[in-house]
């Protein structure tokens, strides 16, 4: 099969070659110069890629690509000489070509000849991508003053757009300089790196010293359950936690989210009319009672679930609006925040990060929200843990948990007694909302109202 493969490749560069030469001789017998004895006029046509897609019946983007192909390796003796002996593909000659091609107007023809004999010998022993690499060397060596025009170009070429909602997702498009594309992918990748994620362990609330959960933890997580075999921490009969099932785009995506949300609520960010960067969302309250009905982004056309806008709520507040029939504004209330910034701090260094086993991101991309209301001053707006108690909520019975990613489950409140509530699986998972210990312990809980003891 591999001499068949080899055989083959041979065949069609020889091919290849061959379709090149016939190019360039159309090229040549096509010229402005030769009137009435243009071989593309006679054959009815205006450019020689005419001809050779009357000729040939090839579409014309291809008929073209052939004849400027053929322009190119005229300018190169030692790839054109190469490609006429069928030593190399169309393919291997663009990777080589195209970077040597721009050094021309500048680089000695004696150097050039000498980078296109390295790279023709490479090509013999690697694959295109390769020789491509190396061609950029060449050509930064061939041309060292070209690099900078080149980002000079690139910096005005620089933009990102966000276009405009689409059955839920808005595109986002632009084009990067290599400085910018690396500082984002450089940080992307930091985040992604599995030792970037928090080394805390929790252990059952009956071995508060953590001592027997780590001698555990050293000798049974590896230990196999009899009853149908399969090998996991913790007891006989118990699920794994849940799995972060997110692509590698999607998580890049919501650290990006992430870092940006981040930025907007520290102090560096620009103001907008006295405020941070606020994303306004407004929803009828009666939808947001009932759980049903369709919320409103500032700026966006199309509208996003009450899910979602509850999200939002435990994150940034509401603020009621009474509107009479007309429009008119007949109450302003006051911004309800279901947890100050003094709070999020208190509890990312009390839990460091999300309660639920597994969750993925750190203690910065944690959003506390409430597994066991308290005392409200109104009506609470959802029972969800997803949704502020729409008053004063103690956080006692608070911790954080990771709300981006929609298929890492955060389980709703397992009835445990406050105010040391436990982890559990969500209902999909688990229905009986029963708690499974997997060497977590209890959230300790923390008065605000009390000042830190030293």
């Amino acid at each position: 099969m591999v001499g068949l493969a080899q055989s083959v490749e041979e065949v069609l560069r020889q091919a290849e070659a061959i379709t090149l030469a016939v190019a360039r001789e159309f090229d040549r017998r096509s010229d402005e110069t030769l009137g009435e004895d243009s071989l593309a006029r006679k054959l009815g046509a205006r450019k020689p890629w005419g001809a050779i897609e009357t000729v040939t019946r090839t579409s014309a983007e291809d008929a073209r690509r052939r004849v400027l192909e053929s322009r190119a390796l005229a300018k190169l003796p030692v790839i054109e000489e190469a490609m006429t002996a069928g030593a190399l593909s169309r393919a291997q000659a663009e990777v080589i070509g195209a970077p040597i091609l721009k050094t021309l107007h500048t680089a000695n023809p004696a150097d050039v000849d000498v980078a296109c004999t390295q790279l023709l010998e490479m090509s013999q022993a690697l694959p295109a991508s390769a020789v491509a690499a190396a061609a950029e060397v060449w050509k930064a060596v061939l041309d060292p003053d070209g690099i900078e025009p080149i980002e000079k170009t690139a910096i005005e070429k620089r933009f990102l757009r966000l276009g405009k909602a689409h059955d839920g997702l808005v595109k986002l498009t632009g084009l990067l300089p290599i400085e910018i594309a690396a500082t984002l992918r450089t940080v992307l990748d930091a985040y992604r790196n599995p030792r970037a994620a928090s080394s805390i362990a929790f252990h059952p609330a009956d071995e508060p010293d953590g001592e027997a959960a780590l001698e555990d933890s050293a000798g049974n997580n590896d230990s196999t359950n009899p009853a149908d075999g399969s090998t996991h921490g913790g007891s006989a009969g118990e699920l794994p936690p849940p799995r972060d099932t997110r692509t590698r785009e999607q998580q890049d995506l919501d650290t990006l989210h992430m870092i940006i949300s981040t930025h907007a609520r520290s102090g560096d960010a620009p103001t907008m009319g006295g405020a941070h960067p606020t994303v306004l969302v407004t929803v009828t309250r009666d939808d947001l009672d009932n759980g049903t009905g369709p919320a409103w982004i500032d700026g966006e056309a199309e509208p996003v679930s009450i899910t979602t806008a509850k999200r939002m709520i435990d994150t940034g507040g509401y603020q009621e609006v009474e509107l009479s029939p007309t429009g008119e504004i007949l109450n302003l209330g006051r911004t309800q925040r279901c947890f100050t910034p003094q709070q999020r701090r208190a509890l990312a260094a009390r839990d460091k990060g999300c309660i639920i086993p597994a969750a993925p991101h750190p203690p910065d991309g944690a959003k506390p929200t409430t597994s066991h209301p308290g005392k409200t001053a109104a009506k609470p707006m959802s029972s969800t843990p997803h949704s502020c108690a729409g008053g004063t909520t103690t956080s006692s019975t608070t911790a954080p948990t990771n709300s981006a990613p929609a298929k890492t489950a955060h389980p709703k409140s397992d009835g445990s007694t406050a105010p040391t509530p436990h982890p559990g699986y969500p209902p999909s998972t688990d229905p009986g909302a029963e708690f499974h210990a997997q060497n977590w312990g209890q959230v300790v809980p923390v008065d605000f109202e009390k000042p830190l003891s030293r």
